[in-house]
């Protein structure tokens, strides 16, 4: 037993040497990581690679010298391997596996198994492929970038196939000149340095996640350590976070609120920096009458909602601004910045003297329109009377127009209009309406008399003359007798 003891020394030093002088010639090494006897179904304990192998003997293969080894990782795929006494198996050129003996130990298969780490030194050829920043620290949520270099060694081009093994939900995406990719070449004697950029889940749990970017058959190990949880809500702004309105009106804001928890969760809703006297209203919708206090949003769901911000009844123009805070189960404030330009509403409106005229046929008549802007805060421009009169009439106005009818102040129109001269005695209607840019009055509707001349009267009085006359003639001639 003591000798055998010895020869397996002497077969482990002559491998080290083999290595050393292979190293020599082929520009790598081996460093010994772990050696020793393991029963089959056994795994070897933990070493410095983070390689393990577990050796079996199916079909009584120990009876031929023969091992069956099965090896893992937690950075790469798992191998298997099939191995006679010597020889050695390479393990993504991370780790040489030898068996060195084989033997049965109380009844159980047993193989002696040394784990070798690969080194290599001063290689010029094949590919190096490393990154500057092998651990990065992020929040859940957060997406991280590793710069990664890979270098050709040979005297021949390559193209690169990239794939990366990550935890469930991690997305992972390989960029070069900021566009993704899936394949690199690099020249002969070149390198090139790509990004792969990792997403991590909002959902993701605290701690050190670890994974595996692979060029061809080439591989590094990348971690990323989470060391806080970001936002479990996302708060969009479909249509934007400014908004104008005028004075008098509400002001509407859309907003998204997506859950990114698996879990159902109650959102806090509130607005804060509001200026005195205002008031704003969370609602389902811009139709909807009914306040919220809090959004209900189911695990991984999204919901929509209207908030309305009504200004007080002495907001002036200008420009506001406050924040929508939305307040997570485990009191996280998620704020947004709004923005409200308050412009002068628009309002026109007209009065008059009467609404009620007399003329007689081809008489000029005279209407007085009032045109009131009664905004706050903006002119209303390019305003006139739009007149509407019967059929051969003649209108006109002064002015015709006017540029601008400030805020508060009033406009006098005077509308003349002319009837014609053979027209029949009536009522007729002539319609005035003021419009302008930015709003149109109310229409005014005024009721036009029509009286013609008569004559019946001078000619009754004329016939009374007359007879009277001839009366007296009568009394003056038969009077005398």
């Amino acid at each position: 037993m003591r000798l055998r003891t010895l020869i397996i020394a002497f077969l482990a030093l002559c491998l080290a040497t083999a290595a050393v002088s292979g190293a020599a010639e082929a520009k790598t090494s081996y460093v010994s990581v772990y050696s020793g006897w393991i029963s089959e179904g056994s795994t070897t304990p933990q070493n410095s690679l983070g390689v393990y192998v577990t050796p079996s003997f199916p079909n009584n293969s120990i009876a031929f010298n023969v091992t069956s080894l099965h090896i893992k990782s937690s950075y790469y795929s798992g191998n298997n391997a099939l191995l006679s006494e010597g020889d050695s198996y390479d393990y993504y050129d991370v780790a040489r596996i030898t068996v060195l003996d084989t033997r049965v130990y109380d009844g159980v298969p047993q193989a002696y198994i040394d784990i070798s780490a690969i080194t290599s030194v001063n290689r010029t050829e094949g590919t190096t492929m490393y990154s500057d920043t092998p651990g990065l620290v992020a929040s859940a949520g957060d997406t991280v970038s590793f710069p990664i270099v890979i270098q050709n060694k040979d005297a021949v081009d390559h193209t690169y196939s990239l794939a990366a093994s990550s935890p469930a939900d991690w997305d992972t995406a390989f960029k070069y000149q900021n566009r993704e990719i899936y394949q690199i070449y690099v020249p002969a004697a070149q390198s090139k340095i790509i990004t792969l950029e990792v997403d991590t889940p909002y959902t993701a749990s605290l701690g050190e996640q670890r994974f595996t970017v692979y060029a061809n058959s080439y591989a590094i190990n990348l971690k990323v350590d989470v060391r806080s949880v970001n936002e479990s809500v996302e708060v969009l702004m479909p249509a934007g976070s400014s908004v104008i309105a005028s004075l008098g009106n509400k002001a509407y804001y859309d907003i998204t609120l997506e859950n990114l928890q698996n879990e159902q969760n109650g959102y806090k809703l509130s607005v804060a920096g509001l200026p005195e006297n205002w008031y704003y209203m969370y609602l389902d919708s811009r139709s909807s009458t009914s306040e919220m206090a809090e959004a209900i949003v189911a695990g991984g769901a999204s919901k929509s909602l209207v908030l309305a911000i009504v200004p007080s009844n002495s907001a002036e123009v200008g420009e506001y601004n406050f924040t929508a805070v939305i307040t997570t189960p485990d009191g996280v404030e998620v704020t947004r910045d709004l923005t409200l330009k308050l412009k002068g509403g628009a309002s026109l409106s007209t009065s008059y003297d009467k609404l009620s005229y007399s003329s007689k046929p081809g008489q000029p008549f005279t209407i007085n329109v009032y045109a009131t802007n009664n905004g706050q805060g903006s002119a209303l421009t390019n305003v006139y009377p739009s007149i509407e009169v019967p059929s051969g009439w003649t209108v006109s106005t002064s002015p015709e127009s006017v540029s601008s009818i400030r805020a508060g102040e009033t406009q006098v129109f005077k509308v003349t209009v002319q009837p014609p001269a053979n027209i029949v005695a009536s009522d007729y209607n002539v319609k005035v309406t003021v419009k302008s840019d930015q709003a149109t009055a109310d229409t005014l509707d005024y009721r036009i008399n029509i009286t013609a001349d008569s004559y019946i009267p001078y000619i009754a009085g004329g016939i009374v003359v007359l007879v009277l006359a001839g009366i007296m003639v009568v009394i003056r001639k038969y009077g005398r007798r």
